[in-house]
């Protein structure tokens, strides 16, 4: 029943990194234009052009986020300690195959298939379970994938086209805590003692959804190329169970429920992921020199809200209680603003070939955040941010090479004083059975904020014919 609570500050902190690929993470996701692996598939489907062979190629990345959080001291509470995230690294693998179609048909000459993998980057949260950050978040581990063909064909010396269509999954495992609370004095509602929570756990997953990208590729100049791509929302109906855990030690409800775990083995949530345009302008002023400044978009303001449908909560009572073995019941659905904005972000990188068997990367950026501090709190810990990266690639042999890329990026430090984020509140009505709503106790978005995160990896690759 407040699986919304968990759903609203998720999705902008799990997906402020968004780059894909060892190769573009050196070059800090300027890689619109400039894109010669795989990963123009997640970046510019028009620029698997720049491959000059076919190229089969795998990836495998680590990620790792650091979060902290010193919640807002509240007058005659105990002071509230710092806390921090300190979840293990994510592993997260692309791969895939690109080839020119010309063996099949002369007219395919211009035009190249590209198969593979991508994955946007993120990382994991895990706070402690009794830190003053729980009742926005504890633990948060979110995973997804985009699988599919991509086409780019050149029509003109100077313009190609590409597009893409992906298969695409996503899988949560969240939980936080809310507080109980008495529906006849709403005012009072909030409470940070213990056995007033309630242990939230939501897993659910859409397993298949489709979408798509497109892009061009425009060549003014032979030492000038412009990139532009699209990539739609993808709308996710995410099935899964819900499961709400009272303290044992909780003395105005937990008597007279037979139980003190309840789970929901079907809801949906319901998730509109945004918009994302990307542009970038290459320049080569020597054969050995490339450089990009790109941009992106993220219209993170159409995920206007976040809900959940196919609520069936029961909570049953026992039979020597003042419920006489009736149960309580949650069957409606549930929806909550979200707050986000769009965010925007300028990258600039590029990369040196020193030696025939050398090239040399490098890359900064700096992106707004999606929360604004009204709806500030630890479990998204997003704001302004930025980051540099660095990799190399080294050719062993004519066919054979070696990627390798990282990524640091750090959010810039936020003291936040006007933010509206409340506890998720179970309203208990003790006078009529037991009913319960929800609602909202005390602000807990106010505070200091720190966060960082690391992205580091390698690729291997074979690269088809002559070189």
């Amino acid at each position: 029943m407040v699986l919304l609570w968990w759903a609203a500050p998720a999705w902008a902190g799990a997906f402020t990194l968004v780059d894909s690929g060892v190769r573009a993470q050196g070059r800090a996701g300027a890689f619109v234009a400039g894109a010669d692996d795989l990963s123009a598939i997640w970046y510019n489907p028009a620029a698997l052009d720049n491959l000059d062979r076919p190229m089969a190629k795998v990836d495998l990345w680590a990620t790792q986020g650091w979060a902290w959080f010193d919640r807002e001291d509240i007058p005659g509470v105990n002071p509230f300690q710092p806390t921090q995230s300190e979840a293990p690294p994510v592993l997260e693998p692309t791969g895939g195959f690109a080839t020119r179609l010309g063996g099949l048909h002369p007219a395919l000459k211009d035009t190249t298939l590209g198969i593979g993998m991508m994955v946007p980057t993120g990382s994991d949260f895990a706070w402690p379970a009794d830190g003053a950050q729980r009742y926005a978040v504890i633990d948060s581990a979110i995973r997804q994938a985009y699988v599919g063909p991509s086409l780019a064909h050149r029509f003109t010396p100077w313009l190609v086209v590409g597009a893409g269509v992906q298969y695409t999954f996503l899988q949560v495992d969240q939980s936080l805590v809310a507080t109980m609370c008495n529906a006849a004095d709403p005012e009072a509602c909030g409470s940070d003692t213990p056995t007033d929570d309630v242990v939230l756990d939501i897993a659910a997953m859409d397993p298949f959804a489709l979408t798509w990208n497109a892009g061009v590729l425009v060549t003014p100049h032979p030492a000038v190329r412009v990139g532009l791509s699209v990539q739609p929302g993808v709308a996710y109906d995410a099935a899964g169970s819900t499961t709400s855990t009272l303290s044992e030690d909780n003395g105005t409800v937990r008597p007279y429920l037979t139980s003190a775990t309840f789970v929901d083995e079907d809801v949906t949530l319901r998730v509109q992921l945004p918009w994302t345009a990307r542009v970038g302008v290459e320049v080569r002023p020597h054969a050995r020199v490339r450089v990009e400044l790109a941009g992106t978009w993220s219209g993170w303001s159409t995920t206007d809200a976040l809900r959940v449908t196919d609520l069936d909560l029961e909570l049953t009572g026992t039979s020597d209680g003042p419920l006489k073995g009736a149960s309580i019941l949650v069957t409606d659905d549930v929806e909550l603003p979200t707050g986000f904005v769009d965010t925007w972000s300028v990258r600039l990188g590029g990369q040196w070939q020193p030696l025939d068997v050398l090239t040399v990367r490098a890359g900064v950026y700096g992106e707004t955040g999606a929360t604004p501090d009204g709806m500030a709190n630890p479990g998204v810990v997003d704001g302004d941010k930025g980051g540099a990266g660095l990799g190399a690639t080294v050719h062993i042999g004519p066919h054979f090479f070696v990627d390798a890329g990282g990524l640091y990026s750090a959010w810039l430090d936020r003291s936040v004083d006007d933010s509206a984020f409340q506890q998720p509140a179970l309203l208990v009505d003790y006078t009529d059975s037991f009913r319960t709503t929800v609602g909202g106790g005390r602000v807990i978005g106010n505070g200091e904020y720190r966060a960082s995160a690391w992205s580091a990896g390698l690729g291997l690759g074979w690269s088809f014919g002559g070189g």
